[in-house]
């Protein structure tokens, strides 16, 4: 099998943007200078048109496909190179799936992967940032990172062949389970964990360690790189990116702009102490893990 994916994995509003913003900058740009446009290099797996080959190959489980006892049978033959449509052997791939197995059927395996970055946000400001994204109640955001079987949609698309009423499930579980399956998995491919704080306050240093990262395990050099990264630290500055979605929109924004805060701790300004707690005590042993303090009181 081809090793030709790398993934950008994440719990949702954890970073996964914003670190593309920076790969595609990165790999796609001549000097370093982020546009929206760029951005279109790094596309998510979970897009409903990746599944049209299932209606010539199975057109019985093309209309089961919000089913995901169905739609696990074809996660592997949707990351195939053919299914991809890919001709070179590397390309990255976003996803906020979970690296679960549903009944058989394992989400992804090693085969496929040529190696992974993986972004871990501090839940109480994911709780923040979800209830805003998908417009509803802190409370209903904490239930819904706490909750092993939380999932959301796969993003639709005037591409797809399926009708508007088969929607395909992404599997998160909780947000703990999400870290754990990706982190403690037994594949041999490279990989490296992005905190979303570091990437957003010692973005520097974040990108060094990820230039360095390729370079070590992929021999990959890039040219002009000081140029480079002065331009890519302007360009995917958050108030830039801000501006620049005010100006032109950004197509995976929902009920209101994408680029909203992006800064650390606003959940102490926002959680109140039973809405803190629910979350810690649900996930102490891995935010101390990753570096996030509990509060005090």
């Amino acid at each position: 099998m081809s090793k030709h994916i790398f993934w950008i994995a994440s719990y949702p509003k954890s970073g996964n943007t914003l670190l593309r913003a920076i790969l595609s900058s990165l790999f796609f740009s001549k000097d370093g200078t982020f546009s929206f446009e760029l951005i279109k290099a790094i596309q998510g797996l979970e897009n409903k048109w990746r599944l049209n080959f299932i209606k010539e190959d199975n057109p019985k489980d093309f209309l089961l496909l919000n089913k995901n006892e169905v739609l696990s049978k074809y996660w592997l033959d949707l990351q195939s190179k053919t299914n991809m449509r890919l001709k070179e052997d590397f390309t990255f791939l976003k996803t906020h799936h979970a690296l679960v197995t549903y009944g058989n059927y394992p989400f992804a395996n090693e085969n496929y992967c040529r190696g992974y970055f993986y972004l871990i946000r501090d839940p109480r400001d994911v709780a923040v940032s979800w209830a805003k994204h998908s417009d509803i109640s802190i409370n209903k955001s904490i239930d819904f990172l706490i909750n092993e079987l939380s999932g959301t949609e796969w993003n639709h698309s005037k591409k797809s062949l399926l009708p508007e009423n088969i929607v395909p499930k992404l599997i998160l579980s909780n947000w703990e389970q999400h870290i754990i399956s990706w982190t403690k998995n037994n594949w041999r491919c490279p990989k490296m964990i992005i905190r979303y704080e570091d990437l957003v306050y010692n973005k520097i240093n974040t990108i060094f360690s990820i230039i360095k990262f390729f370079n070590k395990n992929f021999k990959i050099k890039f040219i002009d790189l000081d140029n480079k990264i002065q331009k890519i630290l302007e360009s995917t500055d958050f108030e830039k990116l801000k501006k620049e979605e005010e100006k032109k929109g950004f197509k995976e924004a929902t009920n209101g702009p994408f680029f909203r805060s992006g800064k650390k701790n606003q959940w102490k300004k926002i959680l109140n102490k039973y809405q803190i707690k629910k979350i810690e005590n649900k996930f102490s042993k891995t935010m101390l893990a990753f570096g996030y303090e509990l509060s005090k009181e």
